[in-house]
């Protein structure tokens, strides 16, 4: 078993890992956006529209998120914590009185953003674990090779069914 360092999210860190997330999600839709605005170009009316457009989503888009990271219903997020990980689950430990453990089998995914390793249960829900968090180079690469890749096989099973 391993244990992290304390970590302490922001509402800086927090936002720019949702906006980097989508990004990487919806890079398509912002690429088609701007391709459309291109080909209309010789159509005024037409390159007004999309570049209006690829320059007003964008902005309600990080205005959205921004909303989302500064709302007190999401304030769990910014909490200090700190893991216990095991070979069998992942203990999420905020106070004496707030502990919580999640079983590797919940885990349905895996993402690295911004050196952070984003550990999903649910489409929107995950767990945050930085890089800088391992108190050593020896649990860092343990949690790689015994829960990141278990993580990641399942998934891949998982999409192949």
């Amino acid at each position: 078993m391993i244990t992290t360092k304390k970590i302490k999210l922001t509402r800086k860190e927090f936002f720019l890992i949702l906006i980097q997330r989508h990004v990487k999600k919806q890079w398509w839709l912002f690429a088609g956006i701007w391709i459309l605005a291109i080909i209309f170009l010789q159509n005024e009316v037409y390159a007004k529209f999309f570049i209006a457009f690829a320059i007003i989503i964008p902005i309600i888009t990080v205005i959205e998120f921004w909303r989302h990271v500064v709302s007190k219903k999401n304030q769990f997020f910014l909490l200090e914590r700190y893991y216990e990980i095991d070979s069998e689950k992942i203990n999420t430990i905020i106070d004496r009185e707030s502990y919580s453990p999640i079983k590797l089998e919940h885990f349905i995914k895996v993402d690295l953003i911004r050196n952070t390793f984003l550990l999903f249960v649910s489409k929107n829900m995950f767990a945050y674990i930085p890089m800088n968090s391992f108190k050593s180079d020896l649990d860092k690469q343990w949690f790689e090779n015994e829960i990141i890749k278990k993580i990641k096989e399942k998934a891949r099973r998982h999409n192949k069914v």
